[in-house]
């Protein structure tokens, strides 16, 4: 996206008909999408009176499941005009428990992971602890116009939950409403709530870089009169748009996103804050309310680790080549992608991403039928995606004993510090592969690319200096922070920090051109035997380091040096490496270039995996992409 976003707030008298309901609102947000607007926002429990005003009352019946009628409704709208709705309804949950929760509808009509009302009042004619199970997580929605997050009604009332968003990576927070005043009240000795309540708001704004926009329903429901209001702001607290008091209305403004990043450095709210001194927030407080929590529920808390690659795989996910701009010669890409599924798919099952173009499909599965592959092991996604480095925009996948699938780890996507806008949106793949998969996911909020990261499955993971530390990356972020999120994310204890990659390589010094491990505590490392390249400086300085480093359990690593091929180029150098190797249950395939030293690497790698086929991928057109095959491929462990 360019940064401009335009929003509809839905803002509706309510009627004791829920069916009535529906029906308006359908037509409402239809009206905002025929005017342009990308995302937009009911009220909470837009099609139900407000009920928590009683403090007991029988309301099962206005309960539904997500998905169900709700989304269903709106699933149309959402996939003919490709916008993001946001439909907050009275939730029935698996086991029965039921929830003030906010689902999201993508543009392609298929719901995100619901996001459920975490703080919960209970106040005169606001009995809502009497009916709804607290959620216990916030959640990071990215989609092809943007990266929000949604809180709900008495959510806005607690900056840690804007922070917590807003360090996840949200641009904007959206808050479903449903406030207002008793009816006949000579107004509250504090002074005006509904003044409060905006100023709140964009005090939230101001303080995390980030727009912010509320729609609240309007009208008399028994003893309380809501008081509309809805309005957006930018991130500097200035109203963009406000909605009556007295009646429904929809509310359409323009976003102007990049405003967040200006606010952000200018002031470094976030760049200057100091998580040391904040424990507090994590401890009970007055009246020994339960703990806050503002980071509920990493993989490492709750017992994931990103498992070696070595380890046994259920799958292997790729995207198939289609892109002339990326390849210099597709039809030899083609063959490439053809002989690394060949090699795998008897051992594991591929899961193969190929566009939703009939003809393309067939082509791809008579390239592969006619190479002797089981089409049925093959899995085959139909989804839009831009490019096929499924590696660094797909999931990074984590497990626990006790689950029988695994989870996995959304990092945010952008394009390798952005200098590819065009393929930015591939940040959305992750979300598409949990629905089809039904794995539980995990939103760190911060950048970051697969082949950015090497683990050992036991605690230790490689990472370089250049890339993770890149301004283009997460500017807001010391060394530290992102220490800490590898630890909490990977499950992890002990981070080992090279410094650069090597030359060609455009996603600035991933780890997967340079250093891998083959064992627990083997690690191959490339070395370039010319004194004269222009890799072999960083090289010998990454070595130098790695033969000086320890493990999670303080023990020194056993490195063995991979030859690195001669120059390799396509009017530009290009980043050939033979660490660029994917380990498969029983195979490791390993990129060839043509090159005296091809069969050289080969060896090494034999001799690190006597247990499995040690087999060569040519991949001269390949890395003509700026990749090779650990670029493409991303193993999906068994639980």
């Amino acid at each position: 996206m360019n940064g401009r976003l335009r929003i509809a707030l839905v803002q509706s008298r309510v009627t004791p008909d829920p069916r009535k309901n529906l029906r308006g609102t359908l037509a409402s947000v239809k009206k905002a999408l025929g005017k342009g607007a990308q995302v937009v926002c009911l009220q909470e429990l837009f099609r139900l009176p407000y009920f928590p005003q009683a403090e007991q009352g029988q309301v099962s019946a206005y309960a539904e499941t997500v998905p169900g009628p709700s989304t269903e409704a709106f699933a149309p709208l959402a996939r003919e005009y490709r916008a993001v709705i946001i439909v907050p309804v009275f939730e029935r949950g698996v086991d029965g428990a039921f929830f003030n929760t906010a689902a999201v509808l993508d543009t392609d009509g298929m719901l995100l992971p619901p996001y459920r009302k975490v703080h919960i009042p209970h106040d005169p004619l606001f009995y809502e602890k009497a009916y709804f199970r607290p959620g216990d997580c916030y959640r990071l929605f990215q989609t092809e116009h943007g990266r929000f997050a949604v809180l709900i009604c008495y959510d806005q009332w607690f900056p840690e939950a804007a922070r917590a968003v807003a360090l996840m990576g949200a641009e904007v927070i959206f808050y479903p409403t449903a406030i207002g005043g008793i009816r006949g009240g000579s107004g509250q000795p504090e002074g005006d709530w509904r003044e409060a309540w905006e100023t709140v708001m964009r005090g939230h704004a101001i303080a995390n870089g980030v727009h912010v926009a509320a729609a609240n329903r309007v009208g008399r429901e028994g003893e309380l009169e809501f008081w509309g209001s809805s309005f957006a702001c930018d991130a500097f607290g200035t109203v963009l748009a406000r909605a009556s008091r007295i009646r429904g209305e929809v509310l359409i403004t323009d976003m102007d996103l990049s405003l967040n990043g200006r606010v952000r450095e200018g002031w470094g709210f976030l760049r200057n804050r100091r998580p040391d001194t904040y424990p507090s927030l994590t401890e009970e407080g007055m009246g020994g309310a339960a703990p806050l929590l503002v980071r509920p529920g990493t993989p490492l808390r709750l017992g994931y680790r990103m498992p070696a690659e070595w380890e046994p795989h259920a799958a292997t996910w790729l995207a198939w080549p289609r892109d002339n701009d990326t390849f210099t010669d597709l039809p030899a890409v083609e063959r490439s992608y053809t002989a690394v599924i060949a090699a795998l798919h008897r051992d594991e099952r591929v899961e193969l991403l190929v566009p939703p173009d009939r003809s393309l499909e067939n082509r791809v599965r008579t390239l592969l039928g006619s190479a002797g592959i089981d089409l049925t092991r093959i899995h085959v996604h139909r989804l839009d995606y831009a490019d096929v480095w499924f590696r660094d925009y797909g999931p990074t996948f984590v497990v626990r004993p006790e689950d029988p699938l695994p989870g996995m780890v959304h990092w945010r996507f952008n394009a390798w510090g952005g200098k590819y806008p065009e393929l930015a949106g591939d940040t959305v793949i992750p979300e598409r592969v949990c629905r089809a998969a039904g794995m539980k996911v995990f939103f760190p909020g911060i950048v970051l690319e697969g082949g950015s990261i090497e683990v050992n499955g036991a605690g230790t993971v490689l990472v370089t200096e250049q890339c993770l530390l890149h301004p283009n990356r997460n500017p807001s972020l010391s060394r530290e922070e992102i220490g800490a999120y590898l630890q909490e994310y990977l499950g992890i204890t002990t981070v080992v920090w090279l410094k650069e990659g090597i030359a060609g390589d455009d996603t600035d010094g991933h780890i997967d051109d340079i250093a891998r491990f083959t064992g627990p505590s083997t690690i191959v490392c490339a070395v370039e035997d010319d004194p004269d390249n222009v890799n072999a400086p960083a090289l010998r300085e990454n070595l130098r380091i790695l033969r000086e480093a320890r493990d999670q359990d303080d023990r020194p690593f056993t490195i063995v040096p991979l030859p690195m091929p001669g120059p390799v180029e396509d009017g530009a150098r290009l980043p050939a490496s033979y660490a660029n190797f994917y380990i498969g249950n029983r195979t490791v395939l390993v990129p060839v270039f043509g090159d005296p030293h091809d069969a050289r690497a080969l060896k090494v790698l034999r001799d690190a995996f006597p247990g499995r086929n040690v087999v060569g991928i040519d991949c001269r057109a390949l890395v003509s992409g700026l990749g090779a095959l650990h670029c493409i491929t991303q193993q999906q462990p068994e639980p």
